[in-house]
């Protein structure tokens, strides 16, 4: 009896996460929203995926380990290039945020 009511909770739970979730994309395409939402988490995520995770995956791998060498420029190029990333999404995170304010409707 006690899995049969733990299993209903989590049950609820799971249906009461997926309706906010189908409500609140309702809500941002009746409103127009959905596209710049999507602009900003897709920005958000390409570039932090791409420019910001592998430098500092690279950094943290060196330091742990004296056999790993990061090339040419070792350190700084890294951080040079996760900085590039961070400039990235912050361009990305503006332009959709004046986007949104500004009536654009962040590019879709």
């Amino acid at each position: 009896t006690t899995t049969t009511t733990t299993t209903t909770l989590l049950s609820l739970q799971r249906a009461g996460i997926v309706a906010i979730a189908i409500t609140a994309c309702f809500t941002l395409a009746q409103i127009g929203g959905f596209g710049a939402v999507a602009n900003l988490v897709g920005g958000v995520a390409q570039g932090t995926l791409a420019f910001i995770i592998p430098p500092a995956i690279a950094i943290s791998l060196a330091r742990r380990n004296e056999d790993v060498e990061l090339g040419i420029g070792g350190e700084v190029c890294q951080f040079l290039l996760a900085g590039f990333g961070v400039l990235v999404v912050s361009s990305v995170t503006y332009f959709t945020a004046s986007g949104i304010v500004g009536g654009g409707g962040g590019g879709s």
